[in-house]
């Protein structure tokens, strides 16, 4: 399971700071010139920005459902879930290349399933989905649409069987991607198309069990 520890600037990125840090002290000892000193260390910092990974405050709601991902909802339909062959109600998120790019459970459980797609007719991206039940028994899957980048770098911590905290990082998608939340039908939807959300302490729906209701709460919270 991954730690809830970790540093302001991701760990997968690491390695490409190390690099350029390392060739910014080779231009300054060597006088490559002030062009390239200005475009290396233009770079770093944009890579600091991007690379970003603030903690978040995660809803005490044990019924919230968070948002996996820091992105802008397109769309919310219902849909015939092909993964686990339900009905759903899917809150589809897109993340542009300046959103943070940590990937954080939606809720408290078990991940039961994970698949892997290659493109096929119905999509031209690799997709990659997770499913997480909750012990009361509520089934949330994540599908990620992987772009290019993605493809060869995504980064997914947990194995199935394995238990995950609400909004607990769990995973990395560089230079962001497309994301599906299937939930529940009977969810009560908190977003709407166009409204901008945050990994981990955004809510987009309440899970609705008619003996829990006065469990839905909002308006305190925990930090992870």
């Amino acid at each position: 399971m991954p730690s809830n520890t970790y540093p302001f600037i991701a760990r997968e990125g690491w390695p490409i700071l190390v690099l350029l840090i390392i060739f910014f002290v080779v231009s300054q000892h060597y006088h490559f010139g002030n062009t390239v000193t200005i475009i290396n260390a233009g770079l770093l910092l944009a890579l600091v920005f991007l690379l970003r990974d603030p903690r978040q405050i995660v809803p005490s709601s044990p019924l919230a459902i968070v948002s996996p991902v820091h992105g802008t909802v397109i769309s919310v339909e219902d849909v015939n879930d092909p993964w686990i062959s339900r009905q759903a109600r899917s809150i589809k998120i897109r993340m542009s290349m300046f959103d943070i790019y940590s990937l954080r459970s939606p809720t408290e459980g078990k991940i039961v399933n994970q698949w892997t797609r290659q493109p096929d007719n119905n999509g031209p991206k690799r997709q990659f989905a997770f499913r997480v039940r909750t012990d009361e028994g509520d089934e949330i899957v994540v599908v990620i649409y992987l772009n290019i980048f993605g493809s060869f770098l995504f980064r997914f911590y947990v194995h199935s069987g394995e238990r995950l905290g609400h909004g607990q990082r769990c995973g990395y998608l560089y230079f962001g991607g497309m994301i599906d939340v299937l939930v529940p039908q009977n969810c009560k939807i908190l977003v709407k198309p166009g409204d901008h959300i945050q990994s981990g302490s955004g809510i987009i729906a309440h899970l609705v069990h008619a003996d829990k209701t006065s469990a839905v709460r909002n308006d305190t919270h925990s930090v992870a």
